[in-house]
């Protein structure tokens, strides 16, 4: 199921629906409720999870009311574990999003799901957020080393889990701002400000013919883009969409020697590479199963692990997940920078 098909089966109140379904990207489930009234920390969980769904991609979904266990490694919805209805504070759930989270979330929206005697499951969902609203910021929480800048936190999601920007996140990505925003020139006189006009025009005309190329090399309606899209789990993945992310590389690789002049652009388009090399170097790493075949219809983690290497096969499922998300949120950012400077019209 993806994050449509679970919202559609919560707007039907059909809960057993879950059952089966792994934590992941877009999806986080908790047994208890967040308990806000027992000190900040449980109000700090609340917002940092909350933010970070903001600032992927594809927004998420909190679920309040179900058990997990672990399957080879990965959390998995095995049971609904109906809450009290008196222990899920949606009002003050909602004050305190809006009041620690900043800019607004557009659309959030908390459900309750009746199961019966006063007890139920509360699904927070926080839609998709437009590229230009993100980062999501929260207050560092408190008493701890968590990274901040300027007493503000950012949280981001890395494959099931909720993190913080490293500082040297926050560092690469403020002062990617900071080149591209720049400063007022000590020389403001009218030849000054006509050389840099000239400077940018030129920059924008190149900077143009780049990102055509690249949008050539990975259209945004390609299909195998449409399937990572979807966050799907890594188990197996079809051998034609490894081929295509290979033709893309191809393509971008051979054009990697012209860079983009805008500086915001050269620090996201290096991002975006690396995301795409170490994507393929995770989707290298799987194997065929069929391996007298020519060509190969799929590779996969083997399923036999589940039992012989456990930590083998979850850490490779968590590897694989974690560099489709990287590469999806650099791919992201990098058309957002483009369209920023317009090159996408």
């Amino acid at each position: 199921m993806n994050i449509e098909d679970v919202r559609a089966a919560l707007s039907a109140g059909n809960v057993e629906a879950l059952i089966g379904i792994e934590e992941c990207g877009w999806m986080d489930v908790k047994s208890e409720p967040y308990m806000v009234d027992k000190g900040p920390h449980h109000k700090e969980e609340l917002v940092k999870d909350v933010a970070g769904f903001a600032n992927t991609a594809t927004g998420g979904l909190i679920f309040i009311g179900f058990k997990t266990t672990k399957v080879n490694g990965v959390e998995t919805v095995s049971d609904v574990n109906a809450v009290p209805r008196t222990l899920v504070d949606t009002e003050t759930y909602r004050k305190l999003i809006d009041g620690r989270v900043y800019p607004h979330i557009e659309g959030l929206e908390l459900r309750w799901v009746e199961c019966g005697g006063g007890r139920g499951v509360l699904s927070i969902d926080i839609p998709a957020q437009p590229a230009s609203a993100r980062p999501f910021v929260i207050p560092p929480p408190i008493g701890k080393d968590s990274p901040s800048v300027a007493g503000l936190a950012v949280p981001v999601r890395r494959g099931d889990q909720t993190v913080f920007w490293s500082r040297q996140e926050a560092h690469r990505r403020l002062s990617a701002g900071w080149m591209a925003i720049g400063a007022p020139a000590a020389d403001d006189s009218g030849a000054h400000r006509a050389a840099e006009g000239s400077v940018a025009l030129r920059g924008n005309t190149a900077d143009r013919s780049k990102a055509q190329r690249i949008l050539a090399a990975m259209p945004f309606d390609a299909p195998w883009l449409r399937m990572l899209q979807g966050r799907p789990t890594m188990r197996r993945v079809r051998a034609d969409v490894t081929r295509a992310i290979d033709t893309a590389w191809d393509a971008l690789i051979a054009d990697d020697d012209i860079k983009f002049l805008d500086p915001e652009l050269v620090d996201s388009h290096t991002t975006f590479m690396d995301s795409l090399r170490r994507l393929i170097d995770e989707l290298d790493g799987m194997f065929d199963p069929d391996s007298g075949s020519s060509p190969p219809a799929y590779v996969e983690v083997p399923p036999e692990w589940k039992h012989s290497d456990p930590e083998r096969y979850r850490q490779m499922l968590a590897d694989l997940s974690a560099a489709r998300d990287a590469f999806l949120e650099a791919r992201i950012e990098l058309m957002n920078s483009m369209n920023r400077r317009g090159l996408l019209s």
